[in-house]
């Protein structure tokens, strides 16, 4: 009798787990074959890192990697050939022909007994949503996940979510803040929002400036510097620094330079053709100069591989605006701010445009240009480029190129060209992991969209965007923010030891007010210990 059950047991173990083994089942995306330019050769491995993701289904569909490195199969035969040897369920092969910014996709899925194929012709800006097409076919019609897809996002994402997270793939579920949507009403907000500032400010930083284990909120003007403090529902201001009535303050970084303790407040500024930077201190309870005079517009940027808060600097060029190869990372000696190591970036990248993404032991350039995010390898290749605009500012001024040997030209003579500098670009790790996201504005203006120099933005976003392995990709955004974004970043103005998304705007009255433009700081609590992407 024991025998019996024994033996009973033994097959149902053995039928139970032959069924289970049966369900899961393996797939295997080779590197995509790329026709086209060289600086399009990374989408071999974008593409299959892209859809080795989106094909991959806990308890259904794994992905396998290969140490085995094959020639792209040219027929039937040598696709199953690695079929076999691999021993996966399905191979997938993909093909990107790229001929000026049109390509065509080509993904094929191959059992031993069947074979799946997909084309598309596209454009390169749309590429990544092709491929997203193409996932969710292969899905749907081989792996036959559709009901099982959507039975997953009912049970994933929250009813009444109020945070749009990536738009392109409904697999994340995560909750930073209830006011990142489109909807809701005065009641659902959670944010704070400061009073209305009597001045127009073009700039924001926050730090503990002077030293107290307080966060000060720094606000620049035109041609002032404000310091405030967070107190209940109120800023209450500390200190005022005026500069010349002559000067144009164009942007504003904090970084404590010397190891002091107390934070240098670094302002780029020109004077008519002549750039007249400095920095200040916040000492007791005054804002002073440290050092004025400095000849380079400045930033501060993490440069790799330490990604340590760095001073950088650029003069501006003898015949053009800013020459190339003209950006240098800057020290102090014998009290001057001199050119050190010059930074290696790609064309069209100044010393407010780029920066810096961590990718694990590697890292991607972000650099703004005409107000597109343009995305570089470490090794200054270009990958890819934003559709959307992005970081536009209002802040700029206007120039005159020469030919070398001759003289600027008369303003009558010429028109001058119009310079605007980027908007704030900041690398972020909310999530913890090894890669960072960007968090940038998104300016929205129907007018801006046909005048080159119509900079005037009545509303805008915050998005966090991450590199998917083809391009920048949508991680999480902010409802629409009525009125200019002027400066944003990731402060703890509560001092509790948690982030906040930041952002100053300008409020916008409409053509028929613009005296009447105030300034407003909105702060919004993150929840960063449930995000992933």
């Amino acid at each position: 009798m024991l025998k019996k059950i024994f033996l009973l047991l033994l097959l149902f173990f053995s039928l139970t787990s032959g069924a289970y083994a049966q369900e899961e089942k393996s797939f295997l995306v080779l590197p995509f074959e790329i026709a086209g330019p060289k600086e399009y050769q990374y989408l071999a491995k974008g593409a299959k890192t892209m859809l080795t993701t989106r094909l991959t289904w806990p308890g259904h569909f794994v992905a396998k990697e290969t140490d085995n490195s094959y020639p792209f199969p040219q027929n039937q035969a040598e696709a199953l050939k690695i079929l076999a040897q691999e021993e996966v369920n399905y191979l997938i092969l993909g093909s990107i022909t790229i001929l000026g910014d049109k390509c065509s996709l080509d993904v094929k899925a191959i059992s031993k007994d069947k074979s799946f194929p997909q084309s598309v012709q596209t454009s390169l800006d749309n590429l990544i949503p092709s491929l997203e097409k193409v996932a969710q076919k292969i899905n749907q019609e081989v792996f036959a996940r559709k009901e099982q897809v959507k039975t997953e996002e009912q049970t994933k994402v929250p009813v009444n979510s109020d945070f749009i997270y990536n738009e392109t793939s409904s697999e994340t579920s995560f909750y930073l803040n209830p006011n990142f949507k489109h909807l809701g009403g005065l009641k659902q907000l959670h944010r704070w929002r400061s009073q209305s500032l009597n001045f127009v400010a073009r700039g924001m930083v926050a730090g503990d400036v002077d030293n107290d284990g307080q966060v000060e909120i720094v606000l620049m003007e035109k041609n002032k510097v404000h310091i405030f403090h967070k107190k209940d529902t109120y800023l209450v201001p500390l200190a005022t620094y005026e500069a010349p009535l002559s000067f144009e303050l164009l942007n504003i970084n904090l970084a404590d330079l010397n190891r002091d303790g107390y934070a240098e407040i670094i302002i780029s500024a020109t004077q008519d053709e002549f750039v007249r930077s400095f920095m200040l201190n916040f000492k007791d309870k005054k804002l002073q100069i440290v050092k004025e005079r400095i000849p380079y517009l400045l930033n501060i940027v993490r440069m790799p591989p330490a990604y340590q808060p760095t001073l950088v600097g650029q003069k501006f060029g003898l015949v053009r605006l800013f020459e190339p190869d003209s950006v240098y990372e800057l020290v102090q000696m014998q009290g001057e701010f001199q050119a050190a190591r010059k930074v290696k970036l790609p064309p069209f990248a100044d010393v407010f445009n780029f920066t810096y993404l961590p990718q694990g032991s590697d890292y991607k350039l972000i650099v703004n240009h005409d107000d597109h995010l343009y995305t570089y390898s470490s090794t200054n290749a270009l990958q890819a480029k934003t559709e959307e605009i992005y970081a536009a500012t209002s802040i700029g001024f206007s120039y005159y190129e020469t030919s070398p040997g001759l003289g600027k030209p008369k303003a009558s003579d010429v028109e001058p060209y119009r310079y605007f500098i980027s908007g704030r670009l900041v690398p972020t790790n909310l999530d913890g992991d090894d890669k960072f996201e960007l968090i940038v504005s998104r300016p929205i203006s129907v007018s801006a969209q046909f005048f080159s120099n119509y900079r005037t933005f009545p509303q805008g976003e915050i998005h966090c965007l991450f590199w998917d392995g083809i391009g920048l990709n949508l991680l999480w955004k902010t409802r629409v923010i009525k009125g200019t974004i002027v400066d944003y970043g990731l402060y703890d103005l509560d001092n509790n030891g948690q982030p906040e998304l930041v952002v100053c705007i300008n409020t916008y009255p409409g053509a028929t007010g613009l005296s009447q433009i105030k300034t407003i700081i909105l702060s919004y609590p993150l929840q960063t210990s449930s995000t992933q992407k």
